[in-house]
């Protein structure tokens, strides 16, 4: 579909078969890379640049419907618009990107103003002249929209453009469709291992809630050191099944209300070991070395390797922090929990020798900034358990 007659797309200089022969390859460059890569915000972005080059746009973005609010979102944005527009949901429907969504067809808006779904920008920093959205589709149904804002040096968006947009639009649908279901398959297995996690932690009475709250501190204590997207993701699992070993450890000892004897607690140490057993066919490094190595100690006194500083994995050492916080602070029949201040203090009392100096520093700059809380720790979980947008 083409807008209003004011707003129609301006005609195609004469056909261009070198041109034509170019985007082509550009087109088949972009697929290529999309069918390779893992980071498919990363390569969708590459896409929008090539977008913006070969349609000679200032801006342009992927935006996602997500099915259950039937809602738009952002997938990924690029240009000056960015900042203002990236956490922006769009009703299905409504404004131009919500009836190119429910409409399926392509739509190029040159006067915008003109229009009366156009609501205006959300910011005085970027004035929005002319729109080119083309829907993503896959499988028959519309799973997003790609969009070109405003034509450069030009007064429109011309045929050819939108011709070329829908070319774009079918490399990028079926990407953006396994990028879906690659997520929903994650969620699935991570509400999987939770649940499971969650299952095991009821066999002990006194810790209810501990592998959550271990989950949320280690992903702040990530975050805080910079770690990246992907790897607080890992890093969350690691933390969820820190434990898991557990299920090898015998009821009497699991939840006795006193303190372990010396067998005792040499059985109960085994659960790191086991639980490494137990994660080693998921292929991923975090989870192993955090699952078996978050009770070593840099000075070498931990369990179950004796590793000292530079041999303890980084996943280790962060969920090692945020295990002991918990402990600290959780009351247990034969002691009661300390108050956030003594339980900091414990940690930092123990930077270098039982905990990383480096994870310890990150501790402390959260803590007294106010913000190792449990409620910022969920916060950081959730941030990661949803698409990113990328500028």
């Amino acid at each position: 579909m083409i807008a209003a007659e004011s707003g129609a797309p301006a005609l195609e200089p004469a056909f261009d078969a070198g041109r034509r022969l170019a985007e082509y390859e550009t087109l088949l460059e972009i697929g290529v890379k999309l069918a390779g890569s893992l980071d498919v915000e990363t390569v969708m972005e590459l896409a929008l640049e090539n977008a913006e080059e070969v349609c000679r746009a200032e801006t342009s973005s992927i935006w996602e419907l997500d099915e259950e609010s039937r809602e738009l979102f952002f997938r990924v944005v690029r240009g000056k618009a960015a900042g203002a527009i990236r956490g922006l949901r769009v009703p299905l429907g409504e404004g131009i990107v919500g009836s190119v969504a429910r409409s399926a067809e392509a739509e190029v808006v040159n006067d915008v103003a003109a229009d009366p779904r156009w609501h205006g920008d959300p910011s005085g920093d970027f004035q929005t002249r002319a729109i080119l959205a083309v829907p993503l589709i896959a499988q028959g149904k519309v799973i997003g929209v790609v969009q070109l804002l405003n034509p450069v040096d030009r007064d429109r968006f011309t045929a050819g453009d939108l011709w070329r947009m829908r070319q774009f639009a079918t490399v990028l649908a079926p990407t953006l469709q396994n990028a879906r279901l690659w997520a929903s398959q994650q969620r699935q297995f991570f509400h999987m291992v939770t649940a499971l996690a969650e299952a095991l932690e009821k066999r002990d009475p006194y810790t209810g809630g501990h592998v959550r709250r271990v989950v949320a501190y280690s992903v702040l204590l990530g975050s805080e050191m910079g770690l990246a997207r992907e790897e607080l993701r890992d890093l969350r699992l690691a933390a969820t099944l820190h434990d898991v070993g557990k299920i090898t450890t015998p009821d009497h000892i699991l939840g006795k209300p006193s303190p372990l004897d010396a067998e005792e607690v040499a059985i109960m140490r085994r659960h790191a070991a086991d639980g490494a057993s137990i994660v080693s066919h998921l292929s991923n490094p975090w989870v192993l070395h955090g699952v078996r190595s978050h009770h070593e100690r840099v000075d070498g006194k931990g369990y179950p390797d004796g590793l000292t500083d530079p041999e303890i994995p980084l996943a280790a050492r962060i969920i090692a922090v945020a295990d002991a916080y918990d402990a600290i602070t959780t009351s247990r029949p034969y002691r009661a929990g300390l108050p956030a201040e003594r339980a900091a203090a414990e940690i930092l009392a123990g930077a270098g020798s039982q905990f990383c100096p480096r994870v310890v520093a990150a501790f402390r700059a959260l803590f007294e900034s106010g913000g190792f809380s449990l409620e910022r720790a969920e916060a950081a979980v959730e941030a990661i358990s949803e698409p990113e947008p990328h500028p």
